[in-house]
C-alpha cells in the first residue's frame, strides 16, 4: 500500500474489498464502511482505510482490547494485533498500524492456492492459524487444513478484514456476529456496535443482553419499524456466537428463516401491544420470577419459548390466546399475518375457519351462561382428535335443539377442518382448534368470564358428589 494519505478509490490497489459471504471478513468490512460513513465497498478510499486502521490500532493497543477481548475471546496470542501477553512492552498503536497496513501490501505468489474465503486472490505465504483468523485450527493439527497445507489458505486482504472484525462484533459471554443479507441489513445490525465503540472506546456489550437470540429479536423489531415489507423479501440472517481462545473453540450457528425474520421484524407494525403480550407469555417462569424486581432484566437474561419455537420451526399459535382468562393476546390482523407468513395458510383458508367459528358463536351464544362456558371448555380441553370431533357433533346437536336453521357445516367442510391444515394429522387440527378459540374469545370474552365462576362451582360440586359415590 503506497502513498498513504492520497485519496484514491480502493480499486487502484487491486482487488477492492468485497463482500465474501464469510461472517468474520464481512464483519470487518462492515467496520470499515461504518467508520467511513460509506454504504458500499467500492466507495471506500485509501484514506478511509488508513483512518479506520488508525482508529482500530489505538484501541487494540489498550490492555482492555488486546488481552481482555482479542486474546481472551477471538485471536489468542495474535502476532498481527500484538495480543500475545509477551508483546505488551512493544505493543503500541504505531506498531499495530504498521502490521495491519503491511497485510495490504503483501505480494502474491501465483503458485499459492487461491483464498478459501474470497476466491479472488492467492493465499498469503505465511500460514494462517487461529491466532490470526478465528476457529481455523492450529499448526499442531496439520490434518485439520485442506490440501495438506500447513495452515488455512487465506489471502492478506481477507486476513486484514478479520483483524477489523472485533470493532463490529458484540461482546456477550461469547462473541456475536449478526451476518445478514442483503448486506445493507448487516450494516443496520452492527451500527450500534460501532456507535458504542466510538462512545466508550470499549467493545459493545449489546446492552448487557446475555442471550444472543433475545438481542437479535429486540433489534429486529426496532429495525423492522423503519422498513417496508418488500425490503425484507429474500433477506436472511445467521447468528455466529463463538469463542476462540487457548481454553477452547466453540461456535453456535443460529439461522433465521426468511418467514420468521419477516414476521418478527414487522409484527409491531401490525399490533405492537399484541406482539409484546405474546412475547411476555414466553419467558421462562423461574427466571422471570427471580428477576421480578428487575423487569428490564427479564428480556436480557431469560430464555423465551416463543423465540425458541420460532427458531425451531414450531408453532406459536397457542400463545395468541390466553385460555385462563379466555381472551385473545393480539388482534386478528396480527394473527392473520402470522398464519400467512409463518404457517403458510392462505387468506381463503383463514376466512373459512373464521366462518366456521362464527357459526359456532352463533350457536353457543344462545345457550345459558353455564352451558356456554362448559361447551367452550370442551374445545379447550380437546387433546385428542376424537375429542375435537366430538365437540362439533355436540355443537350440531345444540343447533338442532335450539332450532337454528342450517347445519353447522357440510361433510366436506368437516373433513377439511380435520385434515387440510398440515401434513401431520396430529398437528393440523390443533392449528384449527387455536384459530377457533381465538375467534370465540374475541366474540364472547365477556360472557365467558361471567360464566366461568359459576361453571367452576358446578364442577367442584360434581367432583365432591363423585367422591361420595365411590
Amino acid at each position: 500500500m503506497k502513498e498513504i494519505g492520497k485519496v484514491r478509490t480502493i480499486e487502484e490497489y487491486s482487488p477492492p474489498f468485497v463482500w465474501t459471504g464469510h461472517p468474520f471478513t464481512d464483519a470487518g468490512l462492515v467496520a470499515l464502511l461504518l467508520l467511513s460513513g460509506k454504504g458500499k465497498p467500492d466507495e471506500l478510499t485509501e484514506k478511509d482505510v488508513e483512518n479506520a486502521v488508525e482508529f482500530a490500532s489505538k484501541l487494540y493497543a489498550r490492555k482492555e482490547w488486546s488481552y481482555g477481548y482479542i486474546h481472551a475471546m477471538m485471536l489468542p496470542n495474535s502476532g498481527i494485533l500484538m495480543a500475545n501477553p509477551s508483546m505488551s512492552k512493544k505493543r503500541t498503536p504505531e506498531e499495530i498500524k504498521k502490521n495491519l497496513l503491511t497485510l495490504l501490501s503483501e505480494e502474491e505468489d501465483p503458485n499459492a492456492p487461491v483464498c478459501e474465503i474470497c476466491g479472488r486472490k492467492h493465499s498469503r505465504l505465511k500460514p494462517v492459524y487461529r491466532s490470526d483468523f478465528p476457529l481455523v485450527g492450529t499448526g499442531g493439527v496439520p490434518n485439520y487444513f485442506p490440501s495438506g497445507r500447513d495452515g488455512a489458505n487465506i489471502c492478506s486482504h481477507c486476513l486484514f478484514l478479520a483483524q477489523m472484525m472485533p470493532l463490529a462484533a458484540y461482546r456477550l459471554s461469547r462473541v456475536l456476529i449478526i451476518h445478514a443479507y442483503p448486506y445493507e441489513l448487516m450494516l443496520e445490525f452492527h451500527k450500534e456496535a460501532i456507535d458504542d465503540v466510538k462512545k466508550s472506546e470499549l467493545a459493545s456489550v449489546a446492552r448487557d443482553f446475555k442471550r444472543p437470540e433475545n438481542f437479535l429479536f429486540k433489534k429486529l423489531g426496532e429495525i423492522g419499524r423503519k422498513l417496508e415489507a418488500g425490503k425484507l423479501s429474500g433477506a436472511s440472517i445467521t447468528l455466529y456466537y463463538f469463542v476462540n481462545n487457548n481454553q477452547g473453540q466453540e461456535i453456535d450457528v443460529i439461522y433465521i428463516p426468511n418467514p420468521i425474520l419477516r414476521f418478527v421484524a414487522l409484527a409491531s407494525q401490525y399490533d405492537s401491544a399484541g406482539w409484546a403480550r405474546i412475547v411476555s407469555m414466553g419467558w421462562n417462569r423461574g427466571c422471570a420470577k427471580r428477576l421480578a424486581k428487575k423487569p428490564e432484566e427479564i428480556e436480557k437474561s431469560c430464555q423465551n419459548d416463543v423465540y425458541h419455537r420460532l427458531l425451531d420451526g414450531e408453532s406459536v399459535l397457542h400463545y395468541f390466546i390466553d385460555p385462563h382468562s379466555r381472551r385473545t393476546n393480539s388482534s386478528w390482523r396480527l394473527l392473520s399475518f402470522y398464519c400467512s407468513e409463518v404457517l403458510g395458510l392462505d387468506e381463503n383458508a383463514l376466512e373459512f375457519v373464521k366462518r366456521v367459528a362464527d357459526r359456532i358463536v352463533e350457536t353457543v351464544e344462545k345457550l345459558p351462561d353455564n352451558k356456554l362456558s362448559r361447551r367452550i371448555r370442551e374445545l379447550e380441553r380437546a387433546e385428542k382428535l376424537y375429542q375435537f370431533e366430538g365437540f362439533f357433533i355436540r355443537i350440531e346437536k345444540d343447533r338442532q335443539e335450539l332450532g337454528i336453521p342450517g347445519a353447522l357445516m357440510s361433510f366436506d367442510d368437516f373433513a377439511r377442518i380435520l385434515t387440510n391444515y398440515g401434513e401431520d394429522l396430529n398437528v393440523s387440527w390443533k392449528t384449527v382448534k387455536n384459530l377457533l378459540l381465538f375467534r370465540i374469545y374475541e366474540k364472547l370474552h365477556d360472557r365467558l368470564m361471567k360464566a366461568s365462576p359459576e361453571e367452576a362451582e358446578e364442577e367442584e360440586v360434581e367432583e365432591e358428589f363423585e367422591e361420595g359415590e365411590e
